[in-house]
């Protein structure tokens, strides 16, 4: 009987006019930095791995640089992603998958922008053998015709399906305006690209990518360092012998060059995709911290201004937000909101203005505490699990970042004072320094946005 008893002296105060208490919040907690231990494999390859026992796994992740040209012409790559374990040496696809699962494990591999990864798991007792099929594959992929056909197919189909949606087409528009002739500013390649991928052109496309010196191997679970280092110098040893120079690098990405906002035309469209976008710093800068945390106040949780604004306050879209995306050649920030074609205009009113208020008056207190907690918290998630750390880690080790990037990031997100944030959300969100790119119908929407800035109409699929 007591609770109820309190709480109905508390609803009473607070009926005759108490202010509501704050919610009790615990004591700031920073994550425990990770023992990683890193050592180098040879031709500019390095090991990292971290040992957590809780479950007899290895989470395993090889992700090796890759060069302009495979990022300009990645039809190919794209296939060869999916026929790499097709065919080997001395296995088909179906045996070599059932070699995997025997072992308690599995594998994939993938491409993007950056880098080519393997990515797998397998039991710990297993982790030996396993590594010699994934070296099997890096050395003697036979890419057979038939498998090459299928997946080739497969891949069409899946750009078919992807280049019907109005989001996939907005963020090619942009990609196209912000980066002008630099390699990120391709986007999917056309279906009939793809369907000319044949066997031959994987051959020589892995010859090229997988002799690449300056790769990453991840090892994240049950195993002593010392004993993975050992495994993955006898397993992939053939293949770390061949390796040559490292892949060229990659460009820095352009400054950004405004201009007027492009509209795209999609005639019919119920909606419009709204993009904007500007170079932001990078996991390096010194500002990086605090730009992270402005952002997440800005649209980078459910509760931000941009939310607030867009969906709670004006119901002009359900899902607003923003985001700063890291790469080898340069990070970006950027926003999306998916809005009623009657809206189009007073979203990008209300954009403008969230970017000029927090660029001109900053940041309250309340909101960076809370955007700290969020930050130092996600980051602790997203370690909770081998696969989590594995990930991390091979995406920083690509991105040349030290084995010391972790901890340090999370005493300095500790750190970020209103000030720190201040200063680079003063330039982070300057809005005559953003790339604007909306697609939606030009018929409907083009002298509505007209009226408050200058615009650019171009028609679906021109570059």
């Amino acid at each position: 009987m007591t609770p109820a008893r309190t709480s109905a002296k508390a609803s009473a105060s607070a009926g005759a006019g108490a202010a509501p208490e704050r919610p009790i919040t615990g004591e700031l907690r920073v994550p425990k930095a990770l023992r990683i231990v890193e050592e180098p494999l040879g031709a500019g390859a390095n090991l990292l791995t971290v040992r957590q026992s809780r479950v007899p796994l290895v989470e395993v992740r090889l992700a090796i640089p890759i060069g302009a040209d495979q990022v300009k012409h990645h039809a190919a790559s794209l296939v060869g992603a999916e026929s790499l374990f097709a065919g080997t040496e001395h296995h088909n696809r179906a045996s070599f998958a059932m070699a995997v699962e025997r072992l308690g494990g599995y594998v994939g591999a993938s491409i993007d922008a950056d880098r080519f990864a393997i990515g797998g798991s397998v039991l710990a007792e297993n982790l030996a053998p396993f590594l010699d099929l994934i070296c099997e594959a890096l050395l003697t992929a036979r890419y057979p015709e038939a498998d090459v056909r299928s997946d080739r197919d497969r891949v069409a189909d899946e750009i078919v399906l992807s280049r019907s949606q109005p989001e996939t087409l907005a963020g090619e528009a942009l990609r196209r305006r912000l980066y002008g002739k630099h390699p990120y500013a391709i986007g999917l390649p056309s279906p009939s690209a793809v369907r000319r991928v044949g066997s031959q052109v994987l051959r020589s496309l892995h010859d090229v990518v997988f002799r690449y010196g300056g790769g990453h191997l991840v090892l994240v679970g049950d195993i002593e360092p010392a004993k993975a280092a050992r495994l993955a110098r006898q397993a992939l040893g053939p293949w770390l012998d061949g390796l040559g120079r490292a892949a060229e690098p990659l460009p820095p990405v352009p400054a950004p060059r405004p201009g007027p906002l492009l509209l795209v035309d999609r005639p019919g469209s119920v909606q419009s995709n709204v993009r904007l976008a500007r170079p932001a710093p990078g996991r390096g800068d010194p500002s990086w911290p605090a730009a992270a945390l402005a952002n997440l106040v800005f649209g980078g949780l459910f509760g931000s201004r941009l939310v607030d604004n867009l969906r709670e306050r004006h119901g002009y879209t359900y899902s607003p937000g923003s985001s700063i995306n890291h790469s080898r050649a340069g990070s970006t920030f950027g926003i999306h909101a998916e809005v009623a074609t009657p809206s189009t205009a007073a979203s990008l009113v209300e954009t403008l203005y969230e970017l000029g208020r927090f660029s001109l008056l900053g940041i309250e207190p309340e909101e960076l505490e809370s955007a700290r907690r969020y930050a130092l918290g996600s980051l602790s998630y997203s370690l909770s699990t081998q696969a989590g750390v594995a990930g991390t880690l091979v995406r920083l080790a690509t991105a040349g970042m030290g084995t010391d990037y972790l901890s340090n990031y999370a005493k300095a997100i500790a750190k970020v004072s209103k000030d720190d944030v201040d200063a680079i959300a003063a330039t982070l969100f300057a809005p005559t320094d953003l790339v604007a790119v909306v697609l939606g119908d030009a018929s409907e929407i083009a002298a509505s946005i007209g009226r408050v800035m200058a615009l650019e109409v171009r028609p679906l699929g021109e570059g």
